[in-house]
């Protein structure tokens, strides 16, 4: 029977409507461009009267880059596009001493306000002004937190100081957790969920590139948190800009190099002598974590090019302490004389499990004969250690295994001034992780973590160049492109071993895919008692390009900016979750039962084990590499409107389109037409390989958000938007036949299956008619859970 189960490809609409908030505290969540950020303010004299004309000039502190703009005739000026850094805000008029504000920072995606007061004088004259840090945000309605590089690198942060770490920080969220398993996730990329949305609702982004799996599930690179110069986060009214998710926008900056050569080197320790005995165990497993790096940064030339680049690496041998259950010895020689239930011979009664007298040997009741105990079981037993314990019916095992997790990554980023209307920046990251996760029982597997034993690798890659271009102080654009990759193979400990042969189980090793011992699941254990994890081997890898064009133009008091953002992305996933490509044999109490009897237990489930009387036989085929491919288009327009020096409002039009998935390979995707009751394949035939699924033009998310200085310790602020959440999922349309397994049901819960001894027959694999439909009625095809993708 083949069954695949799945899930339809959706995409949820959310509307967030967030009321007028009243600020009354201090606030960090200063918000502007997803790369850059803004300053505006307003020029007036000491009676308050605005000064049209003025000229004010920002320079960036650490690299003497400046730049200029004249106040209009409201005395408002705004530098769109700020790179992140501390700047010097100069204003002079005639008339009028020289002001100067210093001490000015600009963050990520911030819009920083700093109005001059003009004093009369002569403009050799200067006054010079320290900013402090706005207690408020003024000019903004959008929602979150920032957070900077200082509190990035002294807070607290778990999972190798995971910067994701730090959106516990910011209301609306839930606690950050790890999901997936060791190979998988193996950058410890954590999840949170954002004002009650789904975890795969978030999106993250390395300066403005995408950073996500495509399905959402994780974050693919984890930059260094000594690296990272700010973390931003954008929870609700986001602007225009900003899309893709209906939980949290964040975007992280990495440091640059300045004018000024700095760094700093860093070692964290942790070991097992300074930790807790778990309280059950009798042991405690040895661990050692070492992570440590440096960063590095300056001129390439003075007030020009500069550079920065860290590296860290981090030894993880960790600890762990599994207790399960195991056969005693007395089980395994076949004697259940100690046993809470009886056990009945299979070769008796009916075959229905009336009739069944109780097992013997030698007038021994709950005995099995030594020459009928499988000599496959006696083989599979004598790779188990003996219990550790005395118990009989419940824990009686315990081993302690040392993971040992192996990682590199380092940044490198230049940025280049080419002069005062031209800058670029470039960065490269790379990060490997290296996973060796022990079976229980080396390469014959066990129930320790799920099966999951064996080795797991990914490499990541991520790279972004960023160019922006001043055509004069009211129109500037930046084009930006990126990339992000990674690869992610995931291989059993007994890999290229042919275990199930050696045993005696024919037909399960017929490849490198196949290879290693088949799983042995018994009802009542900790499972698998031999073997490994569904889910073993896989190969996943994705490739994410991401081209980005913004412009922004000033009108007066308005604030223009409008864009559009490809995005390329490739997904690959080889990968059999439903058995196991080795097979995998169930041993239940039914076997060894008898029908209408008394209670039945683990112990009959073992016997079943004994006797080689499987209930169900399994596995899986590889029939083809599922490779999905698809293109998205973003637009957007947004008005920032400085109505009045206490009242902004932000106005927006987001569009967001998805082309249909398509399979790499014709035959990789596979639809259920209600309709016609068969199953469509792609490409095959005169089927389309985007199954004639129709892309949606009509994503359309308004933004309007307003920002109202009541006075200078009260700030009202308010907005509305409507946001597009793609949530894809890795079984879009994975329908038989582009996923295939073999399972072999015994006719009913008391009858086996199969045997060991007899494996695996060959491989039964289905063809694909020339047209490439499938009809649904036959047999095995029949009462099944198929994907349905809407046209």
């Amino acid at each position: 029977m083949n069954k695949i189960n799945g899930y339809v490809r959706r995409v949820k609409i959310t509307v967030a409507l967030t009321a007028t908030l009243l600020s009354l505290c201090a606030a960090n969540n200063l918000y502007g461009q997803a790369v850059n950020g803004s300053l505006l303010g307003t020029v007036t004299d000491a009676t308050g009267a605005v000064l049209p004309g003025a000229t004010v000039v920002i320079t960036e502190i650490g690299t003497n880059i400046n730049r200029s703009a004249v106040a209009n005739e409201d005395g408002n000026y705004v530098f769109t596009n700020v790179k992140p850094g501390i700047y010097r805000v100069e204003a002079e008029s005639t008339g009028f001493k020289k002001t100067i504000r210093d001490q000015v920072e600009v963050t990520v995606n911030s819009t920083v306000r700093t109005d001059i007061d003009l004093q009369p004088g002569s403009v050799t004259e200067e006054v010079t002004v320290t900013q402090e840090d706005a207690l408020l945000q003024t000019d903004r309605a959008d929602v979150g937190r920032k957070i900077e590089g200082r509190q990035v690198v002294d807070l607290p942060l778990p999972f190798n100081r995971n910067f994701q770490g730090l959106l516990n920080l910011v209301p609306g969220t839930q606690r950050a957790f790890r999901p997936h398993s060791q190979f998988f996730n193996s950058q410890d990329s954590l999840s949170t969920r954002v004002n009650g949305q789904s975890r795969l609702a978030n999106n993250v982004q390395v300066e403005g590139i995408d950073n996500n799996h495509r399905t959402g599930l994780l974050t693919v690179l984890i930059p260094p948190i000594e690296a990272i110069q700010t973390v931003d986060v954008t929870t609700s009214n986001y602007e225009a800009e900003l899309g893709r998710a209906g939980g949290a926008v964040t975007n992280v900056a990495l440091k640059s190099g300045t004018n000024e050569f700095r760094g700093s080197a860093f070692w964290f320790n942790r070991v097992s002598a300074t930790a807790a005995r778990n309280v059950f165990a009798a042991t405690k497993a040895p661990t050692v974590y070492n992570l440590f790096g440096f960063t590095f940064g300056g001129p390439i030339i003075k007030n020009k090019t500069f550079f920065f680049g860290d590296y860290q690496g981090v030894r993880d041998h960790r600890g762990s302490v599994y207790r399960f259950q195991i056969p005693t010895q007395a089980f395994r020689n076949g004697d259940f004389r100690g046993a809470p239930t009886a056990i009945y011979d299979p070769a008796t009664g009916n075959a229905d499990g009336t009739g069944r007298q109780q097992i013997q040997c030698n007038g021994v009741l709950n005995v099995i004969c030594p020459e009928r105990i499988s000599p496959i079981a006696r083989r599979i037993l004598s790779f188990i250690p003996a219990p550790t314990s005395s118990n009989p019916t419940g824990l009686n095992f315990e081993r302690n295994t040392v993971l040992i997790k192996d990682t590199n990554s380092f940044d490198v980023k230049i940025n280049h001034q080419f002069d005062d209307n031209d800058n670029a920046s470039v960065r490269y990251s790379y990060q490997k992780p290296k996973v060796f996760d022990p079976g229980i029982y080396g390469i014959y597997g066990g129930p320790a973590n799920g099966g999951f034993g064996g080795i797991g690798i990914t490499t990541t890659q991520s790279a972004g160049i960023n160019y922006t271009h001043v055509f004069n102080p009211l129109l500037v654009t930046e084009v930006r492109f990126g990339f992000s990759r990674y690869r992610n193979d995931a291989t059993s400990e007994g890999n290229g071993l042919t275990t199930s042969t050696e045993i005696g189980i024919p037909g399960a090793n017929v490849d490198d895919w196949s290879s290693g011992i088949s799983s042995i699941e018994i009802d009542g254990y900790g499972n698998p008692v031999v073997g490994f994890s569904a889910s073993l081997p896989w190969i996943r890898a994705e490739t994410n390009f991401n081209l980005v064009n913004n412009w922004t133009r000033i009108f007066g008091n308005h604030t223009v900016k409008w864009g559009a953002d490809v995005r390329r992305e490739r997904d690959d996933l080889l990968q059999t979750q439903t058995f196991n490509p080795r097979g995998v044999f169930r041993f239940n109490q039914g076997q060894t039962s008898l029908r209408g009897g008394p209670a039945a237990g683990f112990s009959n489930s073992f016997a079943s084990f004994l006797l080689d009387q499987p209930n169900q036989i399994g596995r899986d085929l590889p029939v083809i590499f599922p490779a999905l491919r698809q293109t998205a288009i973003f637009g957007y327009l947004q008005d920032k409107w400085q109505v009045s020096q206490k009242l902004t409002l932000d106005l927006g039009l987001r569009v967001e389109h998805y082309n249909p998935l398509k399979p790499r390979l014709a035959g990789g995707l596979s639809n259920y037409d209600p309709a016609t009751n068969s199953l469509v394949v792609a490409g095959v035939g005169d089927n389309p390989l985007d199954l004639g699924v129709e892309g949606r033009f009509i994503n359309l998310g308004p933004r309007f958000g307003l920002a109202y200085r009541l006075n200078e310790k009260t700030v009202f602020r308010g907005g509305f938007g409507i946001s597009t959440i793609p949530f894809p999922d890795n079984s879009y349309a994975y329908n038989y036949p582009v996923k295939q397994n073999n399972s072999f049901d015994a006719p009913n819960s008391f009858v086996a299956a199969g045997s060991m001894v007899a494996g695996f027959p060959g491989s039964q694999v289905a063809l694909i008619p020339a047209n490439g439909i499938i009809p649904a009625t036959t047999s095995f095809l029949r009462n099944q859970v198929y994907d349905v993708v809407p046209r």
